[in-house]
């Protein structure tokens, strides 16, 4: 009898469950691991919005994906799952949060918004279409960011003159007011200030774009493209090669905006990155 409640025991410690997202902080993983503690591993990263399959095999798949969450968080990239893993993987977690869908919010909206992205949106809620309803609650994956090395970046140019009135980074948002990431900085001007292009590029999306209001934005090449929202007019059409300090719109404040300014923002591929840190 005694043996088979021993059996009963240690069935119970292999086989249940981890009790949070990411399970046991306790125990190291790495290539070659199975089970559960890997398959909450695995859920954590999809919930961050990496592209990784959850099948509780920490396989070379897993291994590459938290190298890159190691690399973009600055920690060794070593693809095991230690201490400082798993005290990034908390952080961010933490840092994911619920919105409830307002009336005219949509996902394109709710990215830009949020720092994130429509494709990671739709994946931690299982969304099979872009459609949302007012009332719907959503969670909002954080995006792990990195920022690239400067060497690779175009010279960038101040879009306009003017003061920054919101920085980058986490904030109440001004009319939904919950916390979010603010992928740009504001910065205020009058109504009709010329906004120009910070680097030579190709117009790539010219026009309304939801909560950002009118906006375009511009495409340099080597993964990096700029983002400038809530214009009053736009002074350029999709397509078009613009060159550095060309006028491309004026100040306004369309979409969801309190009052006129320039949301600019910069993005290495589908990261934002903080403006002041590639703006002279």
């Amino acid at each position: 009898m005694r043996v088979w409640l021993i059996i009963f025991i240690i069935c119970l410690l292999i086989f249940t469950p981890p009790i949070n997202a990411i399970g046991n902080t306790n125990q190291i993983l790495k290539k070659g691991f199975r089970g559960a503690q890997v398959q909450a591993l695995q859920e954590t990263l999809a919930q961050l919005g990496y592209t990784i399959t959850v099948d509780g095999i920490f396989g070379e798949e897993t291994e590459r994906v938290v190298k890159e969450l190691q690399t973009n968080q600055g920690i060794a990239s070593d693809g095991i799952v230690g201490p400082k893993t798993y005290q990034v993987l908390t952080k961010l977690i933490e840092q994911s949060q619920t919105h409830i869908v307002q009336s005219g919010d949509t996902l394109y909206g709710l990215a830009l918004a949020y720092g994130t992205t429509v494709d990671n949106i739709q994946k931690v809620n299982r969304l099979n279409s872009t459609v949302i309803r007012p009332g719907q609650e959503l969670v909002i994956p954080v995006i792990a960011r990195s920022v690239p090395s400067k060497h690779q970046a175009p010279k960038f140019i101040w879009p306009l003159n003017g003061r920054i009135s919101s920085p980058y980074g986490w904030r109440i948002h001004p009319i939904h007011k919950t916390r979010h990431f603010h992928g740009g900085i504001d910065i205020a001007a009058a109504t009709g200030t010329i906004v120009r292009a910070a680097a030579a590029g190709r117009v790539v999306q010219a026009g309304w774009m939801g909560a950002f209001g009118q906006a375009v934005v511009i495409d340099h090449g080597n993964g990096y493209t700029t983002w400038y929202g809530h214009n009053s007019q736009i002074l350029v059409r999709l397509g078009d090669q613009v060159s550095v300090n060309q006028p491309i719109a004026k100040v306004g404040s369309t979409g969801q905006a309190t009052g006129p300014h320039l949301d600019f923002r910069i993005k290495y591929h589908d990261q934002t990155i903080n403006p002041l840190d590639l703006l002279p």
